[in-house]
């Protein structure tokens, strides 16, 4: 069975999202608001997943956005977390570049980040 775009990128964002969760959790000086925000990154993947992954129709779009929104809080979370490593602040930027990615172009990122530095 060939896998689909939309499958690759949620596979993508789910390796993203893990590695990002880890680094929170290796981390110990990220605080509890960006932890709590990057979980509702996962909550709403979790939720919106079967709908990204389906065959392209209206509810798939609206699915990506909800999610995208969830990757966009993380991501400003992370990089105003002055507690945060960059470790933390990458990971959670990658897997947010992974849902960006696919929105802006319906394609599978292809490089180590979207953002030639995003920390900057």
């Amino acid at each position: 069975m060939t896998t689909t775009i939309a499958q690759q990128v949620c596979l993508q964002l789910d390796s993203r999202l893990t590695a990002a969760e880890a680094a929170l959790a290796a981390g110990g000086m990220a605080s509890p608001v960006l932890a709590a925000v990057v979980a509702e990154f996962r909550r709403k993947f979790a939720k919106t997943r079967t709908a990204v992954e389906g065959a392209p129709a209206p509810g798939q779009r609206e699915a990506v956005f909800e999610l995208e929104q969830a990757a966009d809080s993380a991501k400003w979370a992370a990089l105003a977390d002055p507690a945060a490593s960059e470790q933390i602040k990458l990971a959670v930027v990658a897997a947010h570049d992974s849902i960006c990615w696919f929105k802006a172009t319906g394609a599978l990122l292809d490089r180590e980040y979207a953002e030639a530095d995003p920390l900057a």
